[in-house]
């Protein structure tokens, strides 16, 4: 592997791809129950005047519209246990990633959040990913830094590199540390607008040649190296993007998308890919800076 990070068009089309094995496929998702979800401060742009207006019951019934989906895609649904004082765990994307690593094994690695108030999360994740069979491991003592998990690191189908976001949560060294743990090249991308804080606001690989993004999201460097590595970038609509995150896709399988539910311009377009789309409403958890890609963390196996 290549220590040094891609940043640059250019460097992408100097650094040869390198293929990965028959990858372990997405076979479930870890969610969290929104027993204690509510919002308490602001931490991201989203969440101004939203402390004290997240109605429990419409956030359940969400919550249940979220986990239906994600079955009837044929994926199972694990459930982190929720604790009264976390009222973010809704957030499962976050405190670890799993992820096929350069041999196309699932691994598992424990994030680093940079909220004090979420990092007991981390703990909660490696018990139910090791209760689920994944092998769990933690960034080094010695690289210093605050990393968000999936929440700033997607995997590129089918090519041993992660895309990394840089911004207000995830550091630089920890995603070079974590490439270095997984045996996959690191391509990273800044992410300046504080409406997308984490990569997954803006970024959602679709699979090995598609992509969708927000190009607002991005400086002009970034913009230039995602045009260069993908054959086709669907744009996600800017108002769409900062109304109700419809940035925030998953893709598991290579053929279903789940999205935020309110953003047919950004459908269209998915469906107009061959994509089956599936709707999802999120609005109370939009309250909250999060949707769909945020609630879930994939699980491989």
């Amino acid at each position: 592997m290549n220590a040094d990070p891609i940043t640059t068009a250019q460097q992408w089309n100097d650094r040869p791809p390198r293929p990965v094995p028959l990858e372990a496929p997405v076979t479930g998702a870890l969610l969290c129950p929104p027993d204690y979800f509510d919002v308490i401060d602001v931490r991201n742009a989203h969440m101004e005047g939203q402390i004290g207006t997240i109605d429990q019951e419409l956030a359940w019934n969400q919550w249940l519209g979220l986990a239906d989906a994600i079955e009837s895609v044929g994926l199972s649904v694990h459930l982190l246990e929720s604790h009264e004082q976390l009222v973010d765990a809704v957030f499962t994307a976050n405190p670890s990633l799993v992820i096929n690593d350069g041999e196309g094994i699932p691994r598992a690695i424990i994030g680093r959040m940079s909220h004090s108030n979420r990092r007991p999360e981390s703990s909660l994740h490696r018990q139910a990913l090791e209760k689920i069979g994944l092998p769990c491991q933690e960034i080094a003592d010695q690289v210093e830094g605050c990393w968000e998990g999936n929440g700033d690191t997607l995997r590129h189908p089918g090519r041993a590199l992660i895309w990394c976001g840089v911004g207000s949560r995830s550091d630089i060294d920890c995603h070079l540390e974590v490439g270095r743990m997984l045996d996959l090249e690191v391509a990273v991308l800044q992410l300046p607008d504080p409406d997308f804080y984490h990569l997954d606001t803006a970024l959602t690989l679709l699979d090995e040649k598609r992509a969708a993004y927000v190009p607002t999201a991005f400086d002009e460097t970034g913009r230039a190296l995602l045009e260069t590595a993908f054959d086709r970038l669907i744009e996600v609509d800017d108002q769409e993007a900062r109304d109700v995150l419809a940035g925030n896709l998953w893709c598991p399988d290579g053929k279903h998308v789940l999205m935020s539910a309110g953003a047919p311009v950004t459908q269209s377009r998915l469906n107009s890919e061959g994509f089956q789309v599936v709707e999802i409403e999120t609005g109370e958890f939009l309250k909250s800076g999060g949707s769909v890609f945020c609630m879930r963390q994939e699980i491989r196996a």
